[in-house]
């Protein structure tokens, strides 16, 4: 059963890293000096972010498992993992968002109408390799909860 449970995340894992590959790939580059139209039907990077979604859904919890397994056998400090993992989610995230708004600031003049911060241009800065990390982060972050509960209960059973 153990068998199953890590090919599955492994596999899951494997979509996961195509999928933000290949928003990365599909997602439009902004050109100043292009005429940078928005279609109806313009952001197929986001495609490949829907429809793989519930294997996504199924990596990030299942990840919480894994970092279980490694904080019990590392031994290592809850405490300290814990704001650890909290810092680099903090750092992560405060990035993401720079970008994001970067983007934005610098993108606006070149459009008739306000664009929003999703858009076909932006797919790659909110999909990409930094938010992986920083959701695997509270994967991580919810096994130590995890693991602080069950040994609370192991302590009242006694």
């Amino acid at each position: 059963m153990r068998l199953i449970f890590n090919v599955s995340v492994l596999l899951s894992g494997l979509l996961t890293i195509w999928a933000i590959w290949t928003v990365q790939r599909y997602t439009n580059n902004f050109n100043p000096d292009g005429d940078n139209l928005m279609w109806s039907n313009g952001n197929p990077g986001l495609f490949f972010i829907v429809f793989p979604m519930p294997i996504l859904a199924y990596f990030l919890f299942s990840m919480i498992f894994v970092f279980e397994a490694i904080h019990h056998k590392l031994k290592v400090s809850r405490k300290h993992s814990i704001i650890g993992y909290t810092l680099l989610f903090i750092i992560l995230v405060s990035y993401s968002s720079y970008r994001i708004i970067d983007f934005n600031i610098t993108a606006q003049p070149y459009f008739e109408y306000e664009i929003g911060y999703l858009n076909p241009y932006s797919n790659d800065l909110f999909f990409n390799v930094w938010t992986l990390l920083a959701a695997l982060c509270i994967s991580a972050i919810l096994s130590l909860y995890l693991e602080g509960r069950e040994k609370t209960k192991s302590n009242r059973n006694v």
